[in-house]
């Protein structure tokens, strides 16, 4: 029977080991999240800029790991580490000329008036035309002969220098040594720009430096020694600083003008999706026939100077067919206007691009 009167809670008991609650840390090294991106290609008509695959990388400081359990981070940041960036730029030509008339601008280096390099009259070969192989070949049986195609040979250019340090002699080889960098012998083949800015509007040629006389003479000794500087330009043309560029509609003809007064080489570009590209030029009566399909997002590029006909940097020459076409290099723009026709058996929504130079012969 149970007793009236207070009743006393019993007592708990701990069934198993006693533990005791023992702080301990234990710490993490310091460990990286790492992002991996697709390798970048951005195209101009200039530039390809490709960057290879590399890592964005985020550091975490070190973790605390308790033992109850409980986690505790303090406040951090995450830092993503980019790689340097190298971009190399092909030298436009005419970026340093100042306007003055009389100056020539040797692959982005600049002589002439505003500089310490004087540019001495006459500058040979530069506005007169080249020499021509004549290919007539002489009538057997009677006087003259059958005419023929005559051919430019390659433009040499011979431009006078002279290094100015009449002010102090002594230091005559700063500025030779400056003309002696920029005019050294390359070991490739790939020409380089020649700019000459005279009353009109500056004009551009390609070459290679074959020769650079000096003399120590007089006029070295009073700090004013000439300079000879021989360009060979193994294209003959002149051409407009200026790059033209057009888009020729699919099913549109259009007229492209060449302002100069000799034959200019393009580069075409046509855009995908688009299925057996034609590309006529009226004017001359020449055509260029493709059996190719070329994707969405890829580009057909024809250099029309350099015979090549590339997708993706892959060479699609072979591609190529059809009757009456013409070799790459024949599908040149003629001097004044002319008509150029884009058609394509599917796409071709995004036009053939033209680029390219006004020239001068």
């Amino acid at each position: 029977m149970a007793r009236y009167g207070r009743a006393y809670p019993a007592p708990q008991r701990r069934v198993g080991p006693n533990y005791r609650g023992v702080q301990q840390q234990f710490e993490l090294p310091v460990f990286e999240s790492v992002s991996e991106w697709p390798p970048v290609t951005v195209t101009t008509p200039n530039v390809n800029i490709t960057l290879g695959a590399f890592e964005s990388v985020s550091e975490w400081p070190a973790l605390t790991l308790r033992y109850e359990q409980r986690f505790t981070l303090p406040p951090f940041e995450s830092v993503s580490e980019w790689p340097t960036l190298t971009v190399s730029i092909p030298v436009k030509p005419g970026d340093s000329l100042t306007g003055a008339h009389g100056q020539v601008e040797w692959n982005g280096v600049l002589w002439g008036p505003t500089t310490d390099v004087n540019v001495l009259l006459p500058v040979d070969g530069w506005l007169g035309t080249p020499s021509v192989d004549n290919r007539n070949v002489s009538r057997p049986n009677r006087g003259g002969a059958w005419d023929a195609r005559k051919l430019p040979q390659q433009r040499i250019v011979s431009i006078r220098l002279q290094a100015d340090s009449a002010t102090d002699p002594t230091q005559v080889h700063e500025v030779l040594d400056q003309v002696i960098a920029a005019t050294r012998i390359s070991s490739g083949d790939e020409p380089l720009p020649l700019v000459v800015k005279g009353y009109g509007p500056p004009r551009l040629a390609y070459g290679q430096v074959i020769d650079r006389p000096i003399l120590m003479d007089g006029k070295y000794n009073a700090g004013l020694p000439d300079i000879g500087v021989l360009i060979a330009c193994g294209d003959p043309n002149i051409y407009s600083l200026e790059r033209r560029g057009a888009t020729i509609p699919v099913g549109t003809p259009t007229a492209l003008s060449n302002a100069g007064n000799t034959e200019t080489s393009p580069i075409i570009r046509m855009e995908g999706p688009v299925t057996n590209p034609v590309l006529v030029n009226q004017t001359l009566d020449r055509t260029l026939r493709f059996s190719i399909t070329v994707p969405s997002g890829q580009i057909l590029e024809i250099d029309v100077k350099n015979g090549t006909v590339t997708l993706a940097g892959v060479n699609k020459m072979s591609t190529l067919t059809g009757a009456g076409i013409v070799p790459v290099q024949d599908m040149v723009l003629d001097a004044g206007p002319n008509t150029i026709a884009y058609t394509a058996t599917s796409g071709g929504d995004n036009g053939a691009d033209f680029l390219w130079r006004d020239a001068w012969l």
